[in-house]
């Protein structure tokens, strides 16, 4: 590496903060695991097509969608650990982030335990031909694959706990590699398969779903004997009090997402019902493509939600004001980028998927608008997160939810793909600029009252 090159990176570092070179780092960091996780994730779509055709796939993408669900009963569990621990961390007070760590590792898996143990009878007794508009699969394979995608969706969750400390520690680029390691060994599993069966959902199923749980199972031994040991979770540090540190702030951030949480995982599902399971393939082909900006802007935001607890904890605005400032900037330049994709699309489709899955020129668009806006609140939404104000968000989240399906449902009726997306955008991307935006004008400028301080 040239000399003067590496003066520049040197001075580039060394010019800032020491949180503000975390976040950079951080951010860099996520930048290269993102260019995989894209590489693996374009990959990983015609190797599926190839072992599965496009009503197949769009089955398997529909299952996935609604167990999902399951992801959403953690209650915030999970943001309420990431700032309660970014504070014990802060603060260096590794007794009180073993027992946030211990507690909730032992209530996930007691909340994952229960919502498996409720929807499995459930599940059996639905008739998912019906649900999923499929005549081409049979029941008892369908009942199958649902209980079994539920199975390591829920140990997954709570095994995911460990990407949670490593954001509380500002560690987000390391938590981001489980992922494409996990889809990687998807590719390297339906290679395989693919030269001794063909569109069978079940195995398709497995080699989704199980590489995660693998390698995120190896990572909770690793970080847990070595670099975080001393809040490794043990039964004896369990303590119900810390119940009420991680819920009574995670249920806010709960209720507050859950409005986005409600319209991504039923996308599918809806796309399925109401017009077909190769329809569902059409929007997750898109969504793939043209999400690949937003996906690595979240890679990029997500060191911003600890550092900012950290400085919003010790009153330092400036620095918060300063970092906004540079992100604006950055913001720019990914909405060009999605521009560019958009001028590019229907050739990538083509080389990508080829005929076997169509993306209209109007779907193309309507996405790419959503996430153009999605770049911009994006960042707001890590703010709010990380001050810990999100009474405004739960309480419009309600709001949205009311809402969403009625609209929704009409458009898809009327426009399919495009229509669902419409809706999408028009009844949860644009509220949220507005009002996150605003608040964030308000709370960073010590103008907040009333609820929009809570």
């Amino acid at each position: 590496m040239p000399k003067g090159l590496i003066t520049k990176i040197k001075s580039y570092f060394s010019g800032r903060s020491e949180r503000s070179q975390i976040v950079v780092k951080n951010a860099m960091g996520s930048l290269a695991i993102k260019i995989i996780v894209m590489a693996i994730d374009f990959a990983k779509v015609p190797v599926l097509l190839s072992f599965l055709d496009a009503s197949h796939y769009g089955v398997y993408i529909t299952i996935a969608s609604i167990v999902a669900w399951t992801h959403q009963f953690d209650f915030g569990l999970g943001s309420g650990l990431r700032f309660k621990l970014t504070e014990a961390i802060s603060t260096q007070n590794e007794e009180r982030g073993k027992q946030l760590v211990s507690t909730a590792y032992i209530s996930m898996a007691a909340i994952m335990l229960g919502v498996l143990l409720i929807c499995i009878p459930i599940i059996l007794n639905l008739n998912w031909t019906n649900i999923l508009n499929c005549d081409f699969i049979g029941l008892s394979e369908l009942v199958l694959c649902v209980c079994m995608v539920l199975a390591v969706f829920v140990v997954q969750f709570v095994l995911e706990l460990i990407s949670v400390v490593l954001q509380a520690d500002q560690k987000a680029a390391v938590s981001n590699i489980f992922k494409p390691l996990a889809n990687l060994l998807t590719v390297v599993v339906v290679l395989v398969m693919r030269q001794y069966a063909h569109n069978s959902l079940l195995l398709a199923c497995l080699a989704m779903t199980v590489p995660i749980v693998i390698v995120l199972f190896i990572a909770n031994t690793i970080l847990f004997a070595r670099r975080y040991k001393t809040i490794a979770p043990s039964f004896k540090d369990f303590r119900k009090e810390r119940l009420r540190d991680i819920y009574s702030l995670g249920l806010k951030y709960f209720a507050g997402q859950f409005s986005s949480l409600v319209v991504f995982s039923t996308a599918s599902f809806l796309l399925s019902h109401y017009v077909n399971p190769t329809e569902a393939a059409v929007y997750n082909t898109a969504w793939t493509y043209f999400g690949v900006i937003v996906m690595f802007n979240s890679m990029v935001m997500s060191p911003l939600v600890a550092a900012v607890t950290d400085a919003f904890v010790k009153g330092e605005d400036a620095w918060i004001k300063n970092m906004y400032k540079n992100i604006r900037k950055y913001s720019i330049l990914l909405t060009m980028a999605s521009l560019l994709l958009l001028a590019v699309s229907q050739i990538v489709f083509h080389l990508w998927v080829g005929e076997k899955i169509i993306v209209p020129w109007s779907l193309s668009i309507i996405m790419t608008l959503f996430f153009i806006c999605n770049i911009w609140v994006t960042p707001y939404k890590h703010f709010l997160s990380g001050v810990g104000k999100v009474n405004v968000m739960m309480i419009v989240s309600f709001i949205k939810i009311a809402l969403f399906f009625p609209i929704a449902i009409a458009f898809i009726k009327l426009w399919a793909s495009f229509g669902l997306v419409l809706a999408i955008l028009v009844v949860n991307t644009l509220p949220n600029m507005i009002i996150q935006i605003y608040q964030y004008h308000l709370i960073i400028n010590h103008k907040a009252k009333g609820i929009w301080n809570k």
